[in-house]
């Protein structure tokens, strides 16, 4: 079937461009345009980039239709939630999404071994789709029988004789049927392999049991915290942040020497938001609170570094969280 419509292919590098526009024949004459920083991209890209820049924006005829973003990073720990702010940034302008993302594979060096994805990654995306009525896939990027990722094209087609329905095929058949979702098998039958691959991950990581650095306590014991440490702050603290039952905390180790960074952390705050705290589209919409707690830097120090300006990617710290509390101050990000 002939390509429907003018596609055009934004991405973060040329390479990415190219391994896109192979995945399907229907892409052959797509054009391809590499993503610029903030305010130099047309404004329905630069709806698609608040949370930092994805790796492939797939446009129709100036209408954003699909939005990927891939990792050949072997899950473990943080590290699966450093870019799921883009996949956020999608869904809420009701961009279909997919990550192509290992669920498991070797990691290297002196200690190796096979690590698998955390499960809240997966429960988190089915709570996305839920929430925005968008499809949203965490595509298994298949590992062979030592546990070592695929490469050299096979990755996208077949997943090592265990799944014959693989990226190539959804982009394909997406295309093929304008997009519309009710029309594209490949998007239930990929739906329900990512279940059956979330069925074989560990149920302790679906929960908080093994996070040392989250807590979800009741909402009064938190105020009452605060009362303690930061008692000059307890009249800022909101009526709609009091009025919650429940309050999650997640506790950012980062030192003053080190806190000018936001990965895996800006990304991580996105999977505890819609997997604990989030009941509505927008991120005033919680039934439990949301806190960044940094119990080792300082206002000032963090004014400093991680200023919530449009054009850094420290915006990212401000972008779903209700408070950040630091060492001597707490910043309401939501009013």
């Amino acid at each position: 079937m002939a390509t429907r419509g003018n596609f055009t292919i934004y991405s973060d590098d040329e390479h990415e461009g190219e391994w896109f526009r192979r995945l399907s024949p229907q892409l052959a004459n797509a054009g391809l345009i590499i993503l610029q920083g903030t305010g130099q991209n047309p404004p329905f890209i630069e709806n698609l980039i608040r949370f930092d820049r994805p790796d492939i924006i797939l446009v129709r005829d100036n209408t954003p239709v699909l939005v990927l973003e891939q990792t050949h990073e072997v899950p473990s720990g943080h590290n699966v939630g450093q870019r799921f702010g883009r996949l956020v940034n999608a869904l809420e302008e009701n961009v279909m999404t997919i990550f192509f993302v290992p669920f498991r594979g070797m990691k290297h060096g002196r200690y190796a071994s096979t690590c698998y994805a955390p499960r809240r990654l997966v429960s988190a995306i089915e709570r996305m789709w839920e929430i925005h009525d968008t499809p949203i896939l965490a595509v298994n990027w298949p590992a062979d029988a030592n546990d070592e990722l695929i490469r050299g094209g096979a990755e996208t087609i077949q997943e090592n004789g265990a799944f014959d329905v693989g990226l190539s095929e959804l982009i394909n058949d997406l295309i093929t049927n304008d997009f519309d979702y009710g029309r594209c098998n490949t998007i239930d039958d990929l739906r329900r392999r990512m279940l059956q691959l979330k069925d074989g991950l560990d149920p302790k990581t679906d929960t908080l049991e093994q996070v040392g650095s989250v807590e979800i306590i009741p909402t009064a014991e938190y105020l009452q915290r605060v009362r303690q440490n930061l008692p000059q702050m307890i009249n800022d603290i909101p009526d709609t942040f009091q009025a919650r039952e429940n309050t999650l905390v997640y506790t950012v180790g980062m030192t003053e020497e080190n806190c000018n960074r936001t990965d895996p952390y800006t990304g991580q705050q996105f999977i505890y938001d819609y997997q604990f705290c989030r009941n509505g589209r927008t991120v005033n919409e919680k039934h439990t609170n949301l806190v960044l707690y940094f119990p080792r830097i300082s206002i000032a120090r963090w004014q400093e570094t991680n200023p919530n300006v449009p054009e850094r990617k420290s915006r990212l710290w401000y972008m779903t969280a209700d408070l950040l509390e630091f060492t001597d101050h707490i910043i309401v990000a939501r009013p």
